[in-house]
C-alpha cells in the first residue's frame, strides 16, 4: 500500500468522460492497494430556488426522484467501467448541494478536504482557454482548490491507455511541490514496475555546465530527485529540455513514448485568477496532455 494514499475517490456522472475517470482510478487503486470511492454530486433544480430542500422528500419530489435515480444510473454505469473488478469494496457516496449555488467543484473539494490519505481522479475535456474562462470548469476549479492530488484523464484517451502504467514522467525543479510529486511518483513507479523519467527544462540560450561540474543545475536538481523517489527498480532516466516553452517540452516528451506513459508534477499553488492571468506550467500540460496527468500540491 501506499504510504501516502489510501483511498482514490471518482466523481461521476454517467458521462463518457467520467467512465474514462472510473477506468483510470480504479486502476490507481489496485496498483496503490487504496479503497475506491465513487461519488456523485446531486445539485439543486432552478425549481428549488423557491423552496427548502429538507423539506422536500424523494417520494413527493418527483424532480428529487428523478435525480436520485440518474444518480444510481451513474453509479451502475461506473461499476461496469471498472474491469477487471477490484477485489475491495468499492462505496458509492451522493453529496447533495444544499446551497441555492450550483457548485459541484466546490462540493467536490470540501469533500476532499473530509477524507485522509487520498488522491481525486477527475474526467475532463479539451477546452481553449478561452472557453474555460467563459463556460468555467469543474476539473480546472478541482485542481486549483483541491488540498490533495488530483489526476486528470481526457475523455479521448482509449481505455487501455489508461489502464496501465508503463513509464513516470517526472518533471522536476528542485521545488517542495516538486519533491511532493517525486513521493507519489516513487510510490506509482514500484507498484507499476515502471520507469521514472526525469524531466529538467533549461531555460533556451542557457549553454549547459560541464557535465562533471558539480555546481551544474540540472545534476543537482536530477540527485536531488532520485533520493526523493527512492528505489526505482525499472529504473530511472534523466532528460533536459531545452527552451522557454516548458509546457510544451513536456508535452511534447510524453507523445514520443508509447508505453503507456503518465504525468505527475508540482503545482505552484497560484490561485485561479492569478493563473488565468499568468499562466501554469502544470494548467497547460493539464490542457494539452493526451495522457492522464496528476498534479500534488
Amino acid at each position: 500500500m501506499s504510504e501516502r494514499i489510501s483511498l482514490v475517490i471518482v466523481p461521476v456522472d454517467g458521462s463518457p468522460t467520467a467512465d474514462a475517470a472510473t477506468r483510470h482510478a480504479a486502476m490507481l487503486a489496485r496498483l496503490l492497494q487504496a479503497s475506491l470511492q465513487l461519488l456523485h454530486v446531486m445539485p439543486l433544480n432552478p425549481p428549488e430556488l423557491s423552496d427548502l430542500p429538507a423539506n422536500r422528500l424523494a417520494e413527493a419530489d418527483r424532480d428529487r426522484s428523478l435525480r436520485l435515480e440518474a444518480a444510481r444510473n451513474a453509479f451502475s454505469r461506473a461499476r461496469q467501467s471498472i474491469d477487471p473488478p477490484l477485489e475491495t469494496t468499492v462505496d458509492e457516496v451522493t453529496l447533495e448541494d444544499d446551497t441555492f449555488i450550483r457548485h459541484p467543484a466546490r462540493a467536490i473539494v470540501e469533500h476532499a478536504r473530509r477524507q485522509e490519505a487520498c488522491l481525486l481522479v477527475i474526467g475532463a475535456r479539451h477546452l481553449s482557454d478561452m472557453g474555460k474562462f467563459v463556460e468555467g470548469s469543474v476539473s480546472n476549479e478541482v485542481v486549483h482548490k483541491a488540498p490533495c492530488p488530483v489526476t486528470v484523464v481526457h475523455a479521448e484517451a482509449a481505455p487501455e491507455d489508461i489502464q496501465r502504467i508503463g513509464r513516470v514522467l517526472l518533471p522536476v525543479d528542485g521545488s517542495r511541490h516538486s519533491d511532493s510529486a517525486a513521493l507519489l511518483a516513487g510510490d506509482l513507479a514500484r507498484s507499476a514496475d515502471a520507469a521514472v523519467e526525469l524531466l529538467f527544462c533549461r531555460p533556451g540560450g542557457k549553454p549547459p555546465q560541464q557535465a562533471d561540474d558539480p555546481t551544474d543545475e540540472a545534476e543537482r536538481i536530477f540527485n536531488r530527485a532520485r533520493k526523493v523517489l527512492g528505489d526505482v527498480p525499472a529504473g530511472i532516466i534523466e532528460q533536459v529540455l531545452a527552451g522557454e516553452r516548458y509546457a510544451e517540452a513536456i508535452i511534447q516528451q510524453a507523445r514520443r513514448h508509447e508505453d503507456y506513459p503518465v504525468i505527475v508534477m508540482g503545482r505552484r499553488g497560484l490561485g485561479t485568477w492569478r493563473e488565468k492571468l499568468l499562466g501554469s506550467v502544470s494548467h497547460r500540460v493539464i490542457d494539452q496532455a493526451s495522457c492522464p496527468v496528476t498534479v500534488v500540491v
